[in-house]
């Protein structure tokens, strides 16, 4: 079966497969890539998980970003969310990157929060990480951030 993807505008997008066709937004788009690339792993016998695909999301979004964009995107982002995505995702790297660009009094208060909060649910760490993402996008849909990866070209 085959899969299409169609951007009509900034967070619209028309995903086509077999004879079906629906409209999403960006973050679900970005989702379904990451889940038919799960897809193909489970026809080889491997494991899939849903909290999987949207941490796997958020690190590889996180990671494409500069400092200048992660103040940015920190700002706009609920606390308690980012400590949800932060337990989830259990990147040193990404961590370290989010503390240095929140406050200091708040970067005190999260990594105090890491080491005793407890581990959220998996339907409270999928919203945390899915509210997150969907700031990251609008920033980037508006212009504020650029998200960079091996693909960006400029001309």
């Amino acid at each position: 079966m085959k899969v299409g993807i169609k951007k009509h505008q900034e967070n619209e997008w028309s995903v086509q497969i077999g004879c079906a066709s629906i409209k999403l937004d960006r973050f679900s788009v970005e989702l379904l890539n990451i889940t038919l690339e799960h897809l193909v792993a489970l026809d080889s016998g491997q494991a899939h998980s849903t909290l999987t695909s949207y941490v796997r999301l958020a690190h590889k979004k996180l990671e494409s970003l500069d400092a200048a964009g992660m103040q940015k995107w920190v700002r706009t982002v609920e606390n308690a969310d980012l400590l949800a995505l932060m337990q989830c995702i259990k990147d040193q790297k990404i961590t370290d990157m989010i503390l240095q660009n929140v406050g200091g009094i708040l970067a005190r208060q999260l990594s105090a929060d890491l080491l005793k909060a407890p581990t959220p649910t998996e339907d409270k760490a999928k919203q945390a990480i899915k509210n997150t993402m969907e700031h990251l996008f609008d920033l980037e849909a508006r212009g504020q951030i650029q998200l960079f990866n091996a693909d960006t070209q400029y001309i």
